[in-house]
């Protein structure tokens, strides 16, 4: 039985490495091959070629560039998300490979895929840089089988998406619900043009319709800049005393009727009286993120609870349902390109959240989710000083 202190230790792909000897004599083999050689410094994007046991033996002058290293033998030997710097690469004790999360890397996937069928394979792949910074960046990657010497190796290939994936996750979010609303500013503008004789209480009903929904438009446009300038690190939060139960019943407010989940009950339980120094606007959105969610992965008749906590150092926002997130999603929960819907989602929600209340609010988010809890998403931030 494996022991989580043994060298074959794994919760995935095989934790075995190649010896010092291995490696050098994989080394030697692959410098007497001018083509190969010749062909990954032409490869665009970042190469690699890696042995049977996931370890770099050769890489490609991009691949030194991204990793901050003058020499190829300070990457031989590692395996590619060790190289990388991946926020997961030592999550478990035998690195890269071996550990849950990488389970759903699109890098190792490709590369056990191909090792299998002794074929090319490709998949996408996102990976989080360790760090404060919080970089991150979409790669396509492409694993090819290759024999030298009677040896056989890999050449993984990566090419970097992350514009691509950009543009995808704006077109699915931000111009859905840009659109969305637009079409309803412009329906009930078409309703008081085209009808002359409203009754004045509608007419005025239908201008306070339209007041609220180009606030939305508006405030929908400007988080979707704030939200580019935070992946850039140019975001600067404007931090205001702000009172949770206050904060809490705006958002209890904005949300109980919401037109995306009829149905279900939307319940505001204990909240501290209690002040902290945040953004506003951001907290609003990444609370109102956590509640939509919720509210979406609740069933008709369901209930979903806001509540709060406070201890002498910080402040917990909590949102409840009854549900329970898949092992798979969990894994990729706060990815930006990743969402659990098949149509047009919000894949952006949990990610952004992340993002502005680690990056500029210095609060954590983070989550739980079991068959006897459910599911609770909390973002907790410090208590003013």
């Amino acid at each position: 039985m494996e022991s989580f202190g043994d060298m074959f230790y794994t919760e995935f792909a095989p934790a075995v490495r190649a010896s010092a000897i291995e490696l050098q004599s994989q080394r030697n083999s692959i410098q007497l091959e001018e083509l190969l050689d010749a062909l990954m410094q032409a490869l665009p994007g970042y190469v690699m070629l890696i042995n049977k046991q996931r370890q770099i033996v050769a890489v490609n002058p991009a691949m030194l560039c991204v990793t901050g290293v003058a020499d190829t033998a300070e990457l031989v030997g590692l395996r590619p998300g060790e190289a990388l710097n991946c926020i997961h690469s030592d999550d478990a004790p035998n690195g890269c490979g071996t550990s849950e999360h990488c389970s759903v890397c699109g890098a190792v996937l490709a590369i056990l895929e191909s090792q299998h069928t002794s074929g090319q394979a490709s998949h996408e792949c996102h990976i989080a840089f360790k760090g404060n910074e919080q970089r991150v960046i979409d790669l396509k990657v492409f694993a090819t089988p290759i024999v030298i010497r009677g040896e056989q190796f890999t050449v993984l290939a990566l090419q970097d998406i992350s514009g691509e994936k950009r543009r995808d996750v704006l077109e699915r979010t931000f111009f859905h619900d840009v659109l969305n609303t637009a079409g309803g500013i412009h329906g009930l503008a078409t309703l008081l043009v085209e009808h002359k004789n409203v009754p004045s209480h509608v007419e005025d009903e239908y201008k306070n319709w339209l007041v609220e929904m180009s606030g939305n438009l508006v405030e929908e446009i400007h988080h979707q800049r704030k939200l580019m300038m935070a992946e850039r690190g140019e975001f600067q939060p404007q931090i205001v005393p702000v009172a949770v139960r206050d904060l809490l019943e705006e958002v209890h407010k904005l949300y109980r009727h919401h037109d995306r989940t009829p149905g279900r009950e939307l319940v505001l339980a204990d909240v501290p009286d209690c002040t902290l120094l945040t953004d506003r606007l951001v907290l609003r959105r990444s609370i109102g993120n956590m509640v939509i969610n919720a509210l979406e992965a609740t069933p008709i008749g369901g209930t979903v609870t806001i509540y709060a906590t406070k201890t002498s150092s910080v402040v917990s926002i909590n949102v409840h349902n009854v549900g329970v997130m898949p092992r798979e999603v969990q894994l990729q929960l706060f990815l930006r390109s990743f969402s659990t819907k098949s149509n047009v989602g919000r894949g952006i929600g949990t990610y952004s959240m992340k993002l502005f209340c680690e990056r500029y609010l210095n609060g954590k988010v983070y989550y739980r989710s079991t068959a006897d809890e459910g599911t609770v998403f909390t973002i907790e931030l410090p208590c003013n000083p």
